[in-house]
């Protein structure tokens, strides 16, 4: 009966190694799909500015909200972090900004949304944010 509880405990403790593996694997690529973040530096200070041109007058020079939501902290996180990457651009894309929807545009927009995530504490790293590229990724710093 010890043999096999031994080898049970074992069993369960190779399956736990094996999960820790594969989770780490997965991260891993998940990482270098994205250059160890969402967007780069240079994206979100472009951004930044191109932030205070078309979005400050509604949502606040420090994304706090005014005519429209708060981009920052938890009220922002609360409504977009059971969404994905492109979720959110889309919404962007196809609402924003409220007086000219659609007409921002992709480069510019891309740009924006680098600078909300940055100053949502989402990491920058070396790959460029892109309609094209990590759209179904969940929207969890």
């Amino acid at each position: 009966m010890s043999i096999t509880l031994k080898h049970l405990s074992i069993q369960i403790s190779l399956a736990s190694v094996l999960g820790a593996a594969l989770a780490a694997a997965s991260s891993g690529a998940e990482d270098q799909r994205s250059g160890g973040g969402w967007y780069t530096a240079e994206q979100a200070d472009r951004g930044h500015l191109l932030y205070n041109t078309y979005c400050a007058e509604c949502h606040r020079p420090e994304l706090t909200g005014a005519m429209g939501p708060a981009l920052i902290g938890k009220p922002f996180l609360d409504k977009w972090s059971q969404k994905t990457l492109g979720d959110l651009y889309s919404f962007e894309h196809n609402t924003m900004p409220a007086n000219n929807p659609g007409s921002v545009p992709e480069d510019k927009l891309v740009d924006i949304t680098a600078y909300i995530l940055s100053k949502n504490g989402f990491p920058s790293g070396t790959q460029a944010l892109s309609p094209d590229v990590g759209m179904d990724r969940k929207l969890k710093p």
